[in-house]
């Protein structure tokens, strides 16, 4: 294990760059204690402070209470300075204690040391401070549950996503000739379960029709590609309506979620979705 103490002075000497940023001065600084933008100056006194502590805390059969704090701390300070990437310094520097979503991510940020799992917080973070009320106390009930493995099958599935919250029904009855990509994803209709129970789907599959009474041409969109449907029989009334194919829907906390993540699209899902995505009185235009 490395020396906490080490991995605390480290996060405080990589974070002196950014430490005289709205989010440090006006919160991370007086949760420390201490104002890291003076590390440079003070930072042996603050340092030997720490080391001290420590030392004398082992003596007392107390570590593990040091080792939790310098943890803690450690995350708050490198979270911290990713979220400065996304900070609008333009924005009022004071957060207020009232904010109870803005409070809660930074308690649940110094329980969380996974690179990919700081930046996601760090971003939400940086949100809620630039305009605070972005996220529910919702949000942050699900992001509790949520670990790498979690944000990382989510991130897989909305690979699948069409016209950006949707993911087609038929896919989950594993058809034979969607097998190949849904297995190079890891993904079946057990992963969907997990995140609906994590609640970033929604519990029950969906359908969804709109009026089209012009009969104008339909598109469907998969990152930026695009799908376009014309009425086989402009003349038939049933072509009046576009039903779409069921599908499972993303929740409002899931598509808030997908604005931090980075799904890449996959070009034989897409063949597949041009061959078997298939609306009722419409074809597919090549």
């Amino acid at each position: 294990m490395i020396d906490p103490t080490t991995a605390l002075t480290t996060a405080i000497e990589n974070s002196t760059k950014v430490a005289n940023t709205p989010l440090f001065s006006t919160v991370i600084d007086k949760l420390l204690g201490f104002k890291i933008s003076e590390w440079n100056a003070q930072g042996g006194v603050i340092k030997k402070h720490i080391l001290d502590g420590y030392d004398d805390a082992k003596e007392k059969g107390l570590a593990i209470q040091y080792v939790s704090a310098f943890r803690s701390n450690t995350n708050l300070i490198n979270i911290g300075a990713r979220a400065t990437k996304y900070i609008d310094s333009s924005k009022p520097s004071e957060v207020g204690m009232d904010n109870d979503v803005f409070w809660g991510f930074l308690d649940h940020a110094k329980g969380i040391s996974n690179d990919e799992m700081q930046e996601l917080i760090a971003k939400i973070l940086a949100g809620e401070y630039n305009a605070p009320g972005t996220y529910s106390m919702s949000m942050l009930q699900i992001i509790k549950m949520l670990g790498k493995s979690e944000l990382e099958l989510f991130e897989k599935i909305c690979s699948l996503l069409v016209n950006g919250y949707q993911v087609p029904q038929d896919l989950f009855s594993l058809p034979e000739n969607a097998k190949g990509f849904m297995n190079e994803l890891a993904v079946d209709f057990g992963s969907l379960q997990l995140l609906q129970s994590l609640a970033l789907f929604l519990p029950n599959d969906m359908t969804e029709s709109m009026e089209n009474p012009e009969k104008k041409n339909f598109k469907t969109v998969y990152f930026d590609k695009v799908i376009l449907f014309s009425p086989t029989t402009p003349e038939d009334v049933n072509t009046l309506k576009i039903s779409m194919p069921g599908f499972f829907g993303l929740s409002p906390v899931g598509k808030q979620l997908l604005k931090h993540l980075n799904p890449k699209a996959n070009d034989d899902y897409f063949l597949w979705l041009k061959e078997n995505y298939k609306i009722p009185n419409y074809k597919i235009l090549e």
